[in-house]
């Protein structure tokens, strides 16, 4: 007997453009340089980093941290002692994009570039922000004055990537995500998007290969098994995408979408039972999932027909 899914949830989200973040290294830290013709009993003196150097230093810290609230309030310092600094504009844009405030973003990585126009960072973080603002073309002009500077920074390619492949410009961003893994080849994000381009050109196998290459770099993540089970069950490969469903859900037990996906996965294997057990779980997760609540349904009463059938 054939089921008939409602629908296949189809997880494959691009990942949000990542700003480069602010060149911490360059902006605080004061390195030690030993002087030729030194004796070697002579104790050297290391320089003291500036208050704005500290001041950039903490900020930085506290993005990573994801504390950009308090970041802000460091940068803000640091651009009342100094005006021109232009990591202190970067890190106030990042923490303004952080907090999805995009237009105080796109005026910070402004004044960046306007002080060092071949700040690479600062031209990232602007497209970032112009992206996330609907601005996509901005963005796109913002990459590709970046790429101008440096045309082997694998960042910016990546992030040109992400704003092609939300204009649906799936074969230019593929170019830009391959430009990005032959720059870095460890690159899993741009490996992931990768797969989503490809997915989205229907290009299965070569997504598969893409999401492969990704679980390699980075095994733990949910989001990729699912996408390589919505690749295997698209190739018919029903088994093997239960499989993938099955380990994200050992890495996210209460991951929707696994759950769902794995019951119309096993639905076209048909292992009704199992199906089944897999849409109660989903409807746990979300009692509102009606495609999960139509899907058990119906095949309660297929199975309900098979066993009348039996008899």
């Amino acid at each position: 007997m054939t089921f008939q899914p409602v629908k296949l949830t189809a997880l494959i989200i691009l990942l949000a453009s990542v700003a480069t973040p602010p060149d911490s290294a360059q902006a605080a830290a004061l390195g030690q340089v030993t002087p030729a013709n030194r004796p070697a009993t002579l104790l050297l003196t290391q320089a003291q980093p500036t208050p704005v150097a500290r001041l950039l230093k903490d900020g930085n810290a506290l993005l990573n941290e994801g504390k950009s609230e308090q970041a802000l309030s460091l940068f803000k310092q640091a651009l009342d002692a100094d005006a021109k600094n232009v990591q202190a504009w970067i890190g106030q844009g990042t923490a303004f994009y952080n907090l999805e405030q995009y237009d105080e973003a796109i005026a910070a990585y402004k004044r960046a570039t306007e002080l060092d126009s071949r700040s690479v960072s600062g031209w990232v973080g602007l497209g970032n922000a112009l992206d996330d603002s609907k601005k996509p073309e901005d963005a796109l002009k913002a990459y590709d004055t970046a790429l101008k500077i440096d045309a082997n920074d694998a960042n910016v390619w990546y992030n040109q990537g992400v704003t092609l492949s939300r204009l649906r410009r799936y074969q230019d961003a593929l170019t830009a995500y391959d430009k990005a893994i032959r720059l870095q080849p460890a690159y899993g994000s741009s490996w992931y998007n990768r797969g989503v381009v490809l997915t989205k050109l229907q290009r299965y196998p070569e997504a598969l290969a893409s999401y492969d290459q990704a679980i390699k770099i980075a095994p733990d993540r949910a989001d990729t098994w699912i996408n390589r089970g919505n690749v295997q069950f698209n190739l018919k490969r029903y088994q093997d995408a239960v499989k993938s469903y099955d380990r994200a859900i050992t890495l996210q037990a209460s991951n929707e979408d696994a759950w769902f996906n794995r019951g119309v996965a096993l639905a076209q294997l048909e292992r009704y039972q199992d199906a089944i057990a897999s849409f109660e779980k989903t409807l746990k997760i979300n009692p509102n999932n009606t495609d999960a609540r139509e899907n058990r349904d119906l095949l309660l009463k297929q199975v309900g027909q098979l066993n009348q059938d039996a008899v």
